[in-house]
């Protein structure tokens, strides 16, 4: 299928607001694994919040690169799985771009 030009538009806009959203929810984990290292274990709390910051940047790599129309879907989905879009942002997609993500999400679930 094909991406609509107007929906891919609406992506793009959308892009620097669903980064915002995840690099805020990592930070957070972040900081709340931060606080609760307790004394005599920081060494394992680091590595707990270094395995973090790479499994997120895992993440951020598969929603946020290699933009592209043709990858659009694959982005969008991931966005709808992980939340980084509300409902009112997502009912803006056209009808078919909706149900191809809803059916896509459903495979990734």
């Amino acid at each position: 299928m094909p991406f609509p030009e107007q929906d891919w538009k609406y992506l793009s806009r959308l892009k620097p607001l669903a980064l915002e959203r995840l690099c805020q929810r990592i930070l957070v984990e972040a900081q709340d694994m931060i606080a609760a290292a307790t004394e005599g274990e920081h060494h394992r709390a680091y590595l707990a919040l270094y395995r973090h910051i790479r499994d997120r940047d895992r993440l951020i790599a598969d929603c946020f690169d290699d933009w592209s129309r043709s990858r659009a879907l694959t982005h969008l989905a991931l966005w709808r799985q992980h939340h980084l879009i509300t409902d009112e942002e997502f009912a803006a997609f056209q009808p078919e771009t909706r149900a191809a993500i809803e059916w896509l999400v459903a495979q990734i679930a």
